[in-house]
């Protein structure tokens, strides 16, 4: 579960230097954000942290980036531009060299207002299969989100304060999955709600799988930063 973040969670993510104060999500050399998490499941383990810092600058294939690195040991190397924000790299801690992606990622895309749309590539972080090994769907299965910015003016509340104005940016997606035999396939949604606040980058995060009694085990996913 340490690695959802990737996703979004990823996956998560931009690059400059200075304040950024008017930035959606700035990065600051040495910086770094620890968010809570919490998973809503039959097997949900106690709560947990992911701490997020920032590296960087570094150059990769002659362009400037940023790497936000991961406390489950993973590095995500971040361009950003006039166009929005892009992972175009990750690096485990057991590489020698980051991984490029075969596609830059959004992360979030310009311009910031309602009704911008892009897409990613998914895997299911939290369903698990309930008697068969291997247990997890992300290593076979695959689909692709959806995104939109929804608003622009959003008042976010964490134990790091009222943040606001932040965009809340929405992904959804289906899995076509064999739920149970009465049931037989169907479409499992995936949903993924960020907020970005202005001059603090990623303040909370929240994903949702959940799936028919079945087969299968589902879940949803809350983190939100905490210092």
């Amino acid at each position: 579960m340490k690695h959802l973040t990737t996703i979004g969670l990823t996956t998560l993510l931009a690059a400059c230097q200075g304040t950024q104060s008017d930035s959606w999500f700035p990065l600051v050399e040495g910086s770094a954000q620890v968010y809570e998490v919490k998973l809503t499941s039959e097997e949900a383990p106690p709560v947990d942290e992911w701490t997020l810092r920032v590296e960087g600058p570094r150059t990769l294939d002659d362009q400037r980036v940023m790497v936000r690195h991961h406390s489950a040991g993973v590095g995500y190397f971040l361009k950003t531009d006039e166009t929005g924000v892009k992972r175009v790299a990750t690096q485990m801690d057991i590489d020698r060299e980051p991984t490029p992606d075969k596609e830059p990622v959004w992360v979030l895309k310009s311009p910031y207002v309602v009704g911008t749309e892009w897409t990613t590539p998914t895997v299911p972080y939290l369903i698990l299969r309930r008697n068969e090994h291997p247990r997890e769907l992300r290593y076979s299965h695959k689909a692709l989100m959806y995104w939109r910015i929804e608003a622009v003016d959003d008042s976010v509340t964490t134990p790091t304060g009222t943040h606001q104005p932040c965009l809340r940016v929405v992904g959804r997606a289906n899995l076509n999955l064999f739920t149970d035999p009465v049931n037989g396939f169907t479409d499992v949604p995936l949903t993924s709600r960020e907020w970005y606040c202005k001059g603090k980058g990623l303040v909370k995060f929240e994903r949702e799988e959940k799936v028919p009694q079945g087969f299968l085990v589902g879940g949803s996913l809350e983190a939100q930063w905490v210092r």
